[in-house]
């Protein structure tokens, strides 16, 4: 009973996050730009904040067990477009982050690992189902969709932390945002780390092989 109410608190954890990335991507489009980068590529951008929103809505559904196991068909069509949506989300964020960062070389630093490492694992987690590797697939896409979480527990943290500064100018946006950053990260990977071998463990993952993925 008490695994079921940590299972469901954090579903609803991730959940509520992913709902966050979801408006804090519409609301794009309600504001101006906090980079004025972002003009300079009018296509890009709209790409990558409209297709991050999209990969934070449907994501979710291919951990729920009943949607894999009840409706298998659906869930290799969704795997495949968030895949294929997750690339264009990965190489559009390393762009933005290169080309016009609005914190300077350690925003080119920290985005480029992060995207990069997001980059991989979506591949990865690709391969393996291709493989037939089924677990391990499942692994790997829980630690792409982790870091892409990370980013809206970024804003959660940088946000408030901006505020409390008492002369929140370009100063402090720089070691802020990277500090944020990387503190959504770490805890993050470390929580997913901690679910994939809490459920390798209990058998939850699998060892089945599921060929056509």
């Amino acid at each position: 009973m008490k695994r079921r109410k940590g299972v469901r608190g954090l579903l609803g954890v991730v959940g509520l996050l992913a709902l966050l990335g979801v408006g804090a991507a519409a609301t794009h489009y309600l504001y101006g730009p906090y980079n004025p980068g972002f003009l300079k590529y009018p296509t890009i951008v709209p790409f990558h904040v409209v297709l991050g929103g999209l990969y934070l809505a449907l994501a979710p559904f291919q951990f729920v067990r009943r949607i894999r196991s009840g409706h298998l068909g659906y869930h290799r069509w969704a795997g495949r477009v968030l895949v294929s949506i997750g690339l264009v989300i990965g190489a559009t964020g390393v762009f933005m982050g290169l080309v016009i960062p609005i914190a300077g070389w350690i925003e080119r630093g920290y985005i480029s690992v992060f995207g990069v490492l997001f980059l991989v694992a979506l591949v990865k987690g690709f391969v393996h189902v291709r493989a037939g590797k089924v677990a391990l697939h499942r692994e790997w896409m829980i630690r792409a969709f982790a870091i892409g979480l990370a980013v809206v527990t970024q804003r959660l943290i940088f946000i408030p932390a901006l505020l409390a500064v008492a002369d929140p100018t370009q100063g402090p946006v720089a070691p802020l945002s990277a500090v944020s950053f990387l503190a959504a990260f770490i805890l993050h990977s470390s929580l997913a780390e901690v679910w994939i071998r809490l459920t390798r463990r209990s058998g939850v993952a699998g060892t089945r092989v599921a060929k056509g993925a």
